[in-house]
């Protein structure tokens, strides 16, 4: 029973005030040993790594987009091509890269959705560990002060596995800050990427898919190089646009 209510004191009553065992007893240690007990990370953050995804699908969709050869529609307009079908293939083949440039998105769009799911757990995990800290700062002090205080020679197996203890606590509490840190540090690039996929999904895409159906479907002409031209355009800026994430 003494045991129980000494895990009870330094588990869950030290932030509030409540003390160790007045001597460095088996008691004392076993608290030290509860108050080490942690709650464990979701799995999902072992287990995945939002950024590398999202930034895999944006390599697939820059070598997609690189395929994409509108000078070949153009290029295929004239009467013979016309006469042997070589127009009609080359629009089909521009209209199903077009295809997969959009599937890759599709994915690109999945991997977003998971990182936003897994800057919430990071967010969630970090706040854990504050509180965490906080409560092995009181549970450190307090033991500081017992350690400080005693003074009995012949109780030194006690003392040294009390103190080793002490130094496990001290250890887990340096980890919780240098976890902090570096969570702090992946969710700002996660952020900064799922920033920058919003750019992407919201206004670059739809627009590049404009461009792509008026150049499919602009008649030969002055109408189709007017669409030509369009496209090029967007077409750039979507690949610069991705391009800069990936060096970033």
């Amino acid at each position: 029973m003494m045991r129980q209510e000494a895990k009870l004191r330094i588990s869950e009553g030290s932030v509030a005030g409540n003390q160790l065992p007045s001597t460095l007893c088996n008691e004392a240690v076993e608290a030290l040993d509860a108050a080490a007990r942690t709650h464990s990370f979701d799995d999902d953050l072992l287990q995945t790594a939002p950024a590398r995804d999202m930034r895999r699908q944006i390599e697939a969709m820059l070598t997609v987009l690189e395929k994409m050869d509108p000078d070949r529609v153009l290029a295929r307009q004239g009467m013979i091509s016309r006469l042997t079908g070589a127009d009609i293939e080359a629009r089909l083949e521009f209209e199903l890269m077009g295809k997969r440039v959009m599937a890759v998105a599709n994915k690109l769009r999945r991997a977003a959705e998971n990182g936003k799911r897994i800057r919430t757990l990071l967010a969630s995990g970090k706040n854990d560990l504050i509180s965490e800290n906080a409560r092995l700062d009181a549970v450190i002090d307090e033991a500081r002060q017992l350690l400080s205080g005693a003074h009995d020679p012949s109780d030194d197996f006690a003392h040294a596995r009390f103190e080793r203890r002490l130094s496990n606590l001290i250890a887990m509490r340096a980890s919780n800050d240098l976890t902090v840190k570096q969570i702090d540090l992946g969710a700002e690039v996660l952020s900064g990427l799922l920033d920058r996929f919003t750019d992407v999904d919201t206004l670059l895409l739809p627009l590049w898919q404009r461009n792509v159906v008026a150049l499919a479907h602009a008649a030969a002409g002055k109408a189709q190089r007017a669409a030509a031209t369009d496209f090029f355009e967007i077409h750039k800026n979507l690949k610069t646009y991705l391009q800069q994430e990936l060096s970033s």
